[in-house]
């Protein structure tokens, strides 16, 4: 860990006392100078984001869900407040396409899937619509006005990525009135969290914007008996310098430290052990990960006539990791592991250019743009995996491993660098019919590095990937489409559990193609979609070496509909049927089942409104399909169901708006698994209890 303690106060933290205190001493005024309470003031929950709501279609701009080819998602920050999230995976957990496959706190969180295909860190997850180094750490979703889902192939809208899809986060923009809350929660465990958000407008007529978010959390956590510690601030600012220009800057600090998230890892030779308690220590004492991170955006858009925009954004983003981590390797059935702890450091810094200009002329929405990214490695040390124990998973061996440090100096290994140049245009052939084409050239470079410094591969592409969609509206209220994506991925490395750890390979090519129907009347919306994705596969062989190898084909059924049940309640449910198959590979491998891909899963939420006034309900369930945990299918996790609850109450006491919120997950307390990666298993978290109380001020 590194040797500045993330648990001293800080200026932030000091902020945030500042802020509490002050925001007491408001309430405390109020309640003296009121005599009787208000007249109750009666919100009790958010409605669901419509279709005609828009969403983040990277290249193409902010288009109506209802007006995409592509299959997408959008959960709103007051839904995300609601129902205490406190990871991606539990944003997008009634989306039956995602699957979480990671928990928050271990050095590897906000990892998701979607279409059973993991996402990448550094191309999968957008802040903006723009790419940001997503190593490590779980986003600070208290910054963030809504998370959007794009499912399948992005590559014209967004490049290189996952054919999974890809995660936006949208940030809070400055408000149009002047606006301050402050808000305190607590985790079953001990972890205490305190979040400030103020917004307004200054200037005779409001032309400079802010909003500025300041975050901290402490204290134990239920999941493996681990803990957080995390500092967040979050800075928007917005100058209309006047009608046709407009300049931001979006800036996004976070240092987070967390304890827990022990991989288990089970050779083919054995079975997938009986889950254990949600709550057990496995982690040594002193492991855990630290990491901090920081992100910059500054942005200009410019009317250059009526229908034609163009904008222009800078980013840059740093993030340093450090972490101690056990591995415990499974050598028998009944659960006997070896203890392996290693130690690391990983610094990456990221750049990114993009200029856009849209525009539309009789009958066409065209789109022009420009993009150039650049990660580099900034420090890496890997001290060598040792084994230090021995133990077995249902009576752990709890070592110290303190004096574990990385060593041997510092190197960068890795650089990655992508230039891309798309256009796009959307054309309106009739009032029912338009058509959409695009195309995307891009130059890739990627270099790996020994620890002395020098190259051991480098992997290059020059490739242009169309997009093709076509889509039908026999109604205002609905959308039928058949799209064609292309796309490039950057190859995953080989897990350190393997012969060739950390071995990088070529770029993977992936195609799709979707057929889908969304639609939204007054009481319920729907959308559904059959869709076909072949993609190079990677997998571990008999031999131990990780490899890319034959293709996997995945083809699917996705269904997701919000139903208005009554005046006041309303149910939102999906499902995922998935039928995806290694072709073409290696004798004893082919046609077996993809590594990590659910042949079901489904969901369902239902909210009740009104229960009392200002009181609402939810309860919902997820469930998950067993999986296949290695590439000759000698593995299978076994299929679990969860289920939720929770109550949202806001009341106006004193001119001022409270509101209450509480949420257990898991309230069975089933125990389970979660799959990461290839023969990779995490504990699955235990039933656990948050509650919030916010002020609007």
């Amino acid at each position: 860990m590194p040797s500045k303690s993330p648990f001293a106060p800080s200026r932030l933290q000091l902020a945030l006392a500042a802020a509490g205190l002050c925001a007491l001493h408001f309430s405390a005024m109020a309640e003296d100078a009121g005599g009787a309470l208000s007249t109750v003031e009666v919100k009790a929950t958010v409605e669901k984001k419509k279709l005609g709501d828009s969403v983040s279609s990277g290249a193409l701009g902010r288009k109506s869900e209802l007006g995409t080819p592509f299959s997408t998602k959008a959960v709103s920050s007051d839904e995300i407040e609601d129902r205490l999230a406190t990871s991606i995976s539990e944003v997008l957990k009634y989306d039956a396409s995602v699957t979480a496959i990671s928990p928050p706190i271990s050095t590897h969180p906000a990892t998701i899937q979607m279409r059973g295909l993991r996402l990448d860190d550094l191309n999968g997850y957008k802040i903006n619509g723009l790419a940001n180094i997503n190593r490590g750490t779980e986003m600070p979703l208290e910054m963030f006005e809504s998370v959007e889902a794009l499912k399948g192939l992005t590559g014209y809208m967004y490049g290189f990525g996952s054919p999974g899809g890809i995660v936006n986060y949208v940030s809070k923009r400055p408000t149009t009135s002047k606006s301050f809350s402050a808000a305190m929660g607590y985790q079953e465990g001990g972890a205490i969290k305190e979040h400030i958000d103020m917004g307004g407008r200054l200037g005779e007529e409001g032309g400079f914007g802010y909003r500025l978010n300041l975050l901290h959390e402490d204290g134990d956590l239920k999941q493996e008996s681990g803990s957080i510690n995390r500092n967040a601030a979050g800075l928007n600012l917005e100058w209309r310098v006047n009608t046709d220009l407009a300049l931001t800057y979006d800036a996004i600090y976070q240092r987070r430290a967390s304890v827990g998230g022990t991989d288990i890892i089970i050779a083919p030779a054995y079975k997938v052990p009986k889950p254990i308690d949600g709550e057990s220590k496995l982690n040594s004492v002193g492991a855990g990960s630290d990491v901090e991170y920081t992100l910059a955006t500054t942005g200009v858009e410019y009317r250059l006539a009526p229908e034609w925009v163009v904008n222009a954004s800078y980013r840059t983003s740093d993030s340093t990791r450090v972490y101690k981590k056990d591995q415990y390797y499974i050598t028998s059935n009944a659960g006997d592991y070896k203890d392996r702890v290693t130690s690391e450091l990983h610094g990456y810094h990221f750049d990114q250019v993009q200029a856009t200009i849209n525009g539309s002329f009789s009958g066409n929405e065209v789109v022009l743009g420009v993009m150039s990214q650049n990660l580099a490695s900034t420090s890496s040390v890997v001290t060598p995996k040792t084994y230090l124990g021995t133990g077995n998973l249902y009576a752990p061996t709890i070592i110290n491993v303190w004096g574990i440090n990385y060593s041997g100096g510092t190197y960068r290994d890795e650089t990655a660098r992508q230039e891309a140049v798309f256009a796009s245009d959307t054309l309106k052939l009739s009032d029912n019919w338009s058509v959409l084409a695009g195309l995307r050239y891009t130059q890739f470079v990627d270099n790996a590095y020994s620890t002395k410094g020098a190259l051991n591969a480098r992997y290059t592409a020059d490739k242009t990937t169309p997009t093709v969609a076509l889509m039908y509206k026999p109604a205002a209220d609905t959308t039928l489409y058949a799209s064609y994506v292309e796309a490039l991925e950057q190859a995953a490395n080989a897990p350190t559990s393997t012969v060739n750890a950390n071995q990088t390979f070529a770029p993977i090519k992936s195609k799709q193609s979707e057929v889908g129907v969304k639609t939204e009347r007054s009481w319920w919306n729907a959308t559904a979609s059959l869709f076909r994705i072949e993609r190079g596969a990677q997998y571990t062989n008999a031999a131990n070496v990780y490899v890319l190898d034959g293709e996997t084909k995945y083809q699917g059924l996705e269904f997701n509909t919000v139903v208005q049940a009554a005046k006041n309640v309303s149910i939102e449910g999906g499902i995922m049927l998935l039928d995806a198959t290694l072709e073409d590979a290696a004798p004893g491998y082919s046609g077996k089942r993809a590594v990590g891909a659910p042949r079901r899963q489904a969901s369902v939420q239902a909210t009740w409104r009104e229960v009392l006034p200002g009181l609402a309900l939810h309860v919902g369930s997820q469930y998950l399909g067993e999986l296949p945990m290695d590439a000759a299918n000698v593995n299978t996790l076994p299929a679990y169901t969860l289920f939720d609850a929770g109550f949202n109450y806001r009341h106006r006491y004193f001119g001022k708006m409270i509101s209450v919120r509480a949420n257990i997950s898991n309230i069975a307390n089933r125990k389970y698994w979660t799959y990461y990666q290839e023969n990779y298993l995490n504990i699955g978290a235990p039933r656990t209890a948050s509650v919030n109380v916010r002020v609007d001020f």
